[in-house]
């Protein structure tokens, strides 16, 4: 007997490793796609932040800028999640921008004038469907230079 809840046990193990396997996937597929094309003119810095997030979740990532550079921060959602915000905060907690409140709702372009940190909030609203499957997707917080 104990043979056989190990082998179910390894067997679900494996199922959700290899579903894991496959939304990174699906998850870095989308990326290139859809988000690596807009994060030009600048060059992004090689780092893949990405998460699966459902309807009303939020994540955060803190990230380091570097003085005399330009920079644009883009967050870029698969379509089925509606619509994704994001807020950029000093380590303060001070917003320094809100997606919301400007006319490029999917990315931040600035200069740092001074090496600093800052934090990137994003939220995905709640969904407004009466089903009872929440819907789930990737989301992904990109990072592009080019020097100042």
């Amino acid at each position: 007997m104990k043979h056989n809840y190990s082998s179910k046990a390894f067997i679900a193990i494996s199922i959700i490793a290899l579903s894991a396997t496959s939304v990174c996937a699906q998850c870095a597929t989308f990326v290139k796609k859809k988000c690596m094309p807009k994060i030009s003119p600048f060059t992004q810095n090689g780092q893949m932040n990405t998460s699966t997030l459902t309807s009303g979740q939020k994540t955060s990532l803190n990230l380091t800028f570097y003085a005399g550079q330009d920079y644009r921060i883009l967050v870029c959602a698969e379509e089925q999640l509606g619509d994704v915000t994001f807020k950029i905060l000093d380590m303060l907690g001070k917003v320094v921008f809100d997606s919301q409140k400007n006319d490029s709702p999917d990315f931040w372009d600035f200069k740092v004038k001074n090496t600093q940190q800052f934090i990137v909030e994003v939220q995905v609203q709640e969904s407004e469907s009466t089903s009872s499957v929440l819907p789930s997707g990737c989301v992904s917080i990109m990072v592009g230079f080019k020097k100042g």
